[in-house]
């Protein structure tokens, strides 16, 4: 499992409408580990993808023009790894 962390800033509540219009153009059986949080200055996604591979082809291929679609800024930053462990509900997901 590999996951990306994506910091957006601006108005929260703006940045929250988006995504969630975003989010009706996106399967949620797409969605294996996924989190939106909102911050004082905006919002930050945590998502993750079965391999670096995937995170690269989805990163640069269509997230891009959805982001833009729905309005959704650049990221501020983006950090992306390997994921170590995923708990979900107590118990633990994907690779250890």
């Amino acid at each position: 499992m590999y996951a990306s962390i994506w910091h957006f800033t601006g108005d929260p509540d703006e940045l929250m409408r988006r995504y969630d219009a975003m989010l009706a153009d996106i399967p949620s059986a797409n969605m294996r580990l996924h989190l939106c949080l909102r911050t004082a200055d905006g919002i930050v996604i945590v998502d993750t993808c079965p391999s670096h591979e995937v995170f690269e082809q989805f990163a640069t291929g269509p997230f891009p023009a959805l982001r833009s679609q729905h309005g959704l800024p650049e990221p501020k930053d983006v950090q992306d790894g390997p994921v170590h462990a995923a708990f979900i509900d107590g118990i633990r997901t994907g690779d250890p």
